[in-house]
């Protein structure tokens, strides 16, 4: 069991500064409570990083009574929440659930991606008309200018005449973002230079006196000067080797930290997301949101899962720390909403941008067959055949997440046809091992498909920006990164948990299949909003009765 540690008097100090505005919250809304609305004061989305449903499952004997457990059983669950689409990266995910379409529609295909007109790579909302606002300048370039649809708070602010507001917040840039929308009131994302919250030019002009405020305490100094070490015995962790049960890991991060201007070890570590929660709940008091006679919207995406289970594993003793911690700091959030709004006047909906598949340890001890799929070696084989074929030059641009680019200036000075080298490609990418097969652009822009692994790979296509060929892997194959160090986990596991809870949502727990796209559309019914055009999910019918 890991010791109890006091905190240093400086410590003290400085969380009473954050706590003291909210006791002074809690007690204005004790003071005055309220009967249940004819809408939610406040809408509150959590999403999770990288969260297999099956965590729920695994980690629930060690989560606490006020976390994810009350969530779940205080509002309606559902057990088969799916993205419709293969191949899914953190930014897709976003995108998906807050706009309610697939990439097909609102274009973020993945976290980046190949321009053919300015032979570059896109980063995902980078924005070079834009500066940074309290963070360093190669940090600020960001807006959600490459979204090809709204989100449902677009909708939501243009529905009300811009007096309700939109917010969020994440660790990670191309979250906070994509989750805001065109028309957030603003976005904010952590700066590893500087230890603070920043946004761009994109939103405001000069950050708040309450975000200077909130970065002059430097809350990054103090989790980085702790030790890392498990809540929990190691025994109750699952899937542990037999050599680490005694102590699965400590880690001291002041000695890890490489430079004292270098944050970013934050974002691998369980105290990113509880320092998300602290600035979103400063955020919640500061900006007094729901307490203007308007409903707001606030979303949180808590970055660090992703960030621990990349680095340590699917189901190590790291990651399931950290979702103990982060059970906390859910609970620590829901108590904070009850006490300020009660149960009936916030509606809180969790999820998660995108699950995980099984490590290749599980598939391995199930006897799976499988491997390591190289994309380097793969694209320089596949530029040897095409020069065989059509003569030497440099046929391919690019890969990236499955996703082959051809060189289509080259193609059509060759006077080439297009179809025939996506054709011959496609063929001989086919053959290789782990490979379960490949379609073209040409295939997938011509026909519809609506079922099976096809129209999954449609659903995440946009002819604009995606690839001339898709390849998908077979179960138990995993893809090395460029740099050819570590593997790539292409989720092809599309289950991830969502839940509503709060205004108007009774406790229930429901079973069949509910895509991501249904998100949007639901909250739009439930505000009473027009449900943005390019939405192809529909509104859930339990949560409408």
């Amino acid at each position: 069991m890991a010791s109890l540690k006091w905190p240093t008097p400086m410590t003290r100090v400085v969380f009473l500064c954050i706590l003291f505005p909210l006791f002074s919250f809690y007690g204005q809304s004790r003071a005055n409570p309220r009967p249940f609305p004819g809408k939610p004061e406040l809408i509150v989305g959590i999403v999770v990083e990288k969260m297999r449903y099956d965590y729920i499952t695994r980690m629930w004997d060690n989560f606490g009574e006020n976390g994810f457990r009350k969530l779940i059983s205080g509002g309606s669950s559902f057990t088969n929440a799916r993205y419709d689409y293969l191949v899914n990266q953190s930014s897709a995910g976003y995108a998906t659930i807050f706009t309610g379409s697939n990439p097909s529609a609102h274009g973020i295909i993945a976290d980046h991606w190949y321009d053919r007109l300015q032979n570059s790579i896109h980063s995902v909302v980078y924005d070079e008309s834009v500066i940074a606002v309290g963070g360093s300048f190669g940090n600020g370039r960001r807006s959600p200018m490459r979204m090809f649809t709204g989100t449902v708070g677009d909708e939501f602010r243009m529905a009300k005449d811009f007096r309700s507001r939109v917010y969020s917040v994440s660790l990670n840039d191309a979250a906070a973002v994509i989750s805001g929308g065109f028309s957030a009131n603003a976005a904010w994302w952590f700066d590893n230079v500087n230890g603070g919250w920043m946004s761009s030019s994109y939103y405001i002009d000069s950050l708040p006196s309450w975000v200077r405020r909130f970065n002059s305490l430097m809350l990054p100094e103090t989790y980085l000067d702790r030790d890392w070490e498990p809540l929990h015995s190691s025994l109750s962790y699952f899937g542990l080797d037999s050599d680490k049960k005694d102590r699965p890991f400590i880690y001291d991060l002041k000695r890890i930290r490489r430079r004292s201007d270098d944050f970013g070890l934050l974002r691998s570590t369980p105290y990113g997301n509880t320092l998300t929660k602290d600035f979103a709940l400063t955020l919640i008091t500061s900006e007094q949101l729901g307490k203007r006679g308007d409903t707001d919207m606030l979303v949180i995406g808590f970055s660090a899962t992703a960030e621990i289970g990349s680095k340590y594993g699917t189901f190590s003793a790291e990651l399931q720390d950290a979702y103990l911690r982060l059970d906390r700091d859910i609970a620590h959030l829901l108590e904070f909403l009850d006490e300020n709004y009660g149960k009936g006047n916030v509606l809180v909906f969790l999820t998660s941008d995108q699950a995980v598949t099984y490590p290749a340890s599980y598939n391995h001890s199930a006897r799976i067959p499988g491997g390591t799929f190289s994309p380097g070696m793969a694209m320089a084989l596949l530029r040897s055949y095409l020069n065989v074929s059509y003569g030497q030059s440099d046929w391919v641009n690019y890969y990236n997440a499955g996703m082959v680019y051809l060189n289509h200036d080259l193609i059509e000075d060759s006077d080439i046809s297009l179809e025939d080298i996506q054709n011959r490609s496609a063929r001989f990418l086919s053959q290789f091992t782990g490979v379960a097969g490949t379609v073209t652009e040409d295939v997938l822009r011509r026909n519809h498909f609506s079922a099976g692994i096809h129209a999954r790979i449609q659903a995440g296509f946009n002819p604009k920006r995606s690839g001339d060929i898709m390849i998908w892997l077979q179960q138990g194959w995993y893809e090395r990164t460029v740099s050819d160090d570590q593997l790539n986990l292409i989720s092809y596991d599309q289950h991830v948990p969502l839940v509503f809870y709060g205004w108007n949502i009774e406790e229930r727990n429901i079973q069949r299949e509910i895509s991501i796209t249904d998100i949007a559309p639901t909250l739009s019914f439930l505000l009473n909003i027009p449900v943005s055009p390019f939405a192809t999910g529909r509104p859930i019918p339990e949560l409408l009765k």
